[in-house]
């Protein structure tokens, strides 16, 4: 890890636990537009996504674990080339009873 790296995680206020979890970003109206990501690392706090090239993304969006069932309302903080920085705010469970909002997301 170089000293860029580690300066930005002493920054942190909560340790992100690492990853490769398989994610997808949903935006739109009835999340419409989805991309598949990679989660790096997350916490209750904010994640390290990657996508795929330049896509461009707006500032919020719900972030989907593809593996855990669960959707975060999400903000973009910052973005070099593939990685992006985002805040996480509410967290929803998509296996269990959801309501008519997010059955959309329920279906990616």
């Amino acid at each position: 890890m170089d000293s860029a790296t580690n300066a930005w995680n002493d920054r942190r206020a909560n340790h992100r636990q690492r990853a490769l979890l398989r994610g997808r970003i949903c935006y739109g109206s009835n999340a419409e537009i989805s991309i598949d990501c990679a989660i790096r690392n997350i916490n209750a706090q904010g994640a390290l996504l990657v996508v795929s090239g330049e896509q461009p993304l707006p500032t919020n969006f719900t972030l989907i674990h593809v593996t855990e069932g669960t959707s975060f309302d999400s903000h973009g903080i910052w973005r070099h080339g593939a990685y992006v920085g985002v805040t996480i705010g509410d967290r929803h469970d998509l296996k269990g009873p959801i309501d008519a909002q997010l059955r959309t997301l329920h279906n990616i």
